[in-house]
């Protein structure tokens, strides 16, 4: 790849980083409601969206119960549509993908991000993609991925694994 190339998906991505980091930090999370519209109690899940992403690095699991999802048609981001998936609320722990379809299948991950510090790519294989409205906000996205991220502190590279079912 030529440098013009280089620097261009460079850009791309840390593009995104920057749009994905705002997104999370400008979110207000609401406790979920119970159907009558009262808070959740410690332990209670009624009414919860079953969301679960969980990756695995350095031999230690970190699991979410609060995440997001938008899948964008291919309409609009052609050829192939986006879907981008984020997850916590720890900026250390914090978890983003992004991959270029909106298909279920598998594809390249062109973006894994986790907290601030590490940055990569690998496979994705979505086994269900359902929007349930015209934003691609609603609805379900579960699957699961592999790769490696760099940490950007000391160029180390590192093994990453994990799965996600969203519902919102």
């Amino acid at each position: 790849m030529n440098t013009v190339g280089l620097m261009n998906k460079c850009y791309s991505k840390l593009v995104v980083i920057i749009f994905l980091a705002i997104a999370v930090t400008g979110c207000k999370i609401d406790p979920p409601l119970n159907p009558d519209g009262t808070p959740l109690t410690p332990g209670s899940t009624s009414g919860s969206s079953g969301t679960s992403i969980s990756y695995t690095l350095d031999g230690k699991t970190t699991k979410f119960t609060i995440g997001f999802f938008q899948v964008i048609s291919a309409s609009i981001i052609p050829p192939n549509g986006s879907v981008q998936i984020g997850g916590g609320l720890d900026p250390a722990t914090s978890f983003s993908l992004i991959a270029a379809t909106s298909a279920t299948g598998t594809f390249n991950a062109d973006i894994i991000t986790i907290g601030k510090n590490l940055l990569g790519e690998g496979k994705v294989t979505f086994t269900e993609i359902k929007t349930t409205d015209n934003t691609g906000l609603k609805g379900t996205v579960k699957g699961t991925f592999t790769g490696k991220v760099k940490d950007l502190t000391d160029f180390t590279e590192k093994e990453i694994s994990g799965s996600f079912s969203i519902n919102m």
